[in-house]
């Protein structure tokens, strides 16, 4: 499989202007708001400007894979369609990027990075954290999907909505897992940093993974790429702890 990063590059001066709503790789639109922990970033990098997801993990905290880093970021929160001004939107600048330290941009291991917003969300009924899982937390594999506002098609464009599709995990490595829903149902290109999300303890929806990469053609078959959440999650914890003290 190629490793893909799969962000959405457009030009600065190029919004959301007049894109389509069917975008997540044959999958369908998500209920709105039905996924309050779901993050739209917006990332300056010179002179482009770069799509990725993340999750809201703690009311100061979002997290992303590490190779959606810029040289700032904007992060939407409560958004379902990003063409309305929807009273449920909290706009935040992110205050620290914090990619771990041994992220390769060759082989994408160690892909996951924390942003430190600018200041707490707003806890709301649209907006709210999602649990990530402990070491040995037992999980139910067979119900995860993944979320994102990404492409339909290779080359195709940002969606307006939040789409989903449902993801079967096919297996795990210690920092990996691998996963693609029925046919060529999956992510695709915008749909980077966000979670895969599967039913943990007590039926919670728990972040055990982050969208890394895929084949280099989303409709192409394979498996997609995931961070696993639970083999970070002293470095998370370490990390917000040191940031909420400095």
């Amino acid at each position: 499989m190629l490793r893909v990063y799969w962000i959405t590059i457009t030009a600065v001066c190029v919004g959301l202007e007049g894109v389509s709503g069917d975008k997540i790789i044959d999958g369908t639109e998500a209920k709105a708001h039905s996924r309050p922990y779901m993050a739209f970033l917006r990332i300056r990098k010179g002179k482009n400007m770069y799509n990725c997801d993340g999750f809201l993990i703690h009311p100061n905290f979002i997290l992303t894979a590490a190779h959606c880093q810029g040289e700032n970021i904007t992060v939407r929160l409560g958004a379902h369609n990003l063409l309305k001004n929807e009273r449920s939107q909290q706009v935040i600048p992110v205050e620290k990027i914090i990619p771990h330290e041994c992220y390769n941009e060759i082989t994408l291991v160690d892909d996951i990075m924390l942003l430190k917003l600018k200041h707490r969300a707003r806890i709301t009924c649209e907006v709210n954290t999602i649990s990530i899982p402990k070491i040995n937390e037992p999980l139910d594999l067979n119900k995860c999907s993944v979320a994102g506002w990404g492409d339909t098609k290779t080359n195709g464009t940002g969606s307006s909505v939040l789409r989903e599709v449902n993801i079967n995990v096919r297996f795990k490595s210690l920092s990996q897992i691998f996963g693609r829903g029925s046919g060529k149902k999956g992510a695709c290109h915008g749909d980077s940093g966000g979670p895969l999300v599967c039913t943990g303890t007590s039926n919670i929806p728990t972040a055990v993974g982050i969208v890394s990469y895929g084949p280099k053609r989303c409709e192409d078959p394979g498996s997609e790429v995931y961070t696993k959440v639970s083999a970070y999650r002293d470095w998370i914890k370490k990390k917000i702890n040191a940031s909420s003290s400095a």
